[in-house]
C-alpha cells in the first residue's frame, strides 16, 4: 500500500500532460447520455477505431459489429464531434468499412468530399460513391451546387464527385 502511496506523490512517476498528448490518445468523446446499451457498444467500438496500434483484424471485427448494430447516426455525430482531422478520417473510412447505408447523409458526405485534406475527401467520396439509395432531385442539385463551388484544391476529387452526382441526376 505504502508503494501505491509513494508512487502517487512522486512528481516524476505520473506527468498528466502525457494523458493529452494527441499523438498518444484519442481525444473523441462521446456524450452518452440516454444512451441504450446497444448505443454504449457501438460507442465503445468507434473509440476502439482511434486506438493506436489497432490492427486491421481488429478493426474489420469492428466494422462487422458496427454494421449489425446499424451505427449510422453514432458513426456520424463522431465524426462531426472530432477536433483531429486524423480521427475525422479514420471515422469516415469506417463508414464505408462498415457497408452502413447512409444515403439520408449524402450532403455530409459530398462536403466532406470538399475537404482539403487530400485524405479525408478521399474517404468521404468513397462513402459517396458506396450510397446506392435513391437520392432526391432536390438533394443532388444542392449536392452539384456544394461541388461545384468548392474551393477545394484537390481538383481531381471534385471532379470526380461532380461525375458521380451527374450520374445519379440521370
Amino acid at each position: 500500500m505504502d508503494d501505491i502511496v509513494n508512487e502517487l506523490l512522486d512528481e516524476d512517476a505520473f506527468d498528466p500532460k502525457k494523458l493529452f498528448n494527441e499523438e498518444e490518445y484519442s481525444t473523441l468523446i462521446i456524450a452518452r447520455d440516454g444512451f441504450s446499451k446497444k448505443e454504449n457498444n457501438a460507442a465503445d467500438l468507434l473509440e476502439g477505431l482511434l486506438e493506436k496500434g489497432v490492427t486491421r483484424q481488429e478493426s474489420e471485427e469492428i466494422f462487422l459489429k458496427l454494421k449489425e448494430s446499424n451505427s449510422v447516426e453514432l458513426m456520424i455525430n463522431a465524426i462531426k464531434k472530432a477536433e483531429r482531422i486524423e480521427e475525422k478520417i479514420i471515422l469516415t473510412a469506417a463508414c464505408w468499412e462498415a457497408c452502413l447505408d447512409f444515403t439520408k447523409h449524402f450532403l455530409f458526405f459530398v462536403e466532406l468530399s470538399c475537404n482539403d485534406n487530400f485524405l479525408l475527401a478521399m474517404e468521404g467520396l468513397t462513402v459517396v460513391e458506396n450510397i446506392e439509395g435513391t437520392i432526391d432531385e432536390i438533394t443532388l442539385t444542392k449536392a452539384l451546387e456544394i461541388a461545384q463551388n468548392t474551393k477545394s484544391k484537390n481538383k481531381e476529387l471534385v471532379s470526380d464527385l461532380i461525375e458521380n452526382i451527374k450520374q445519379r441526376v440521370n
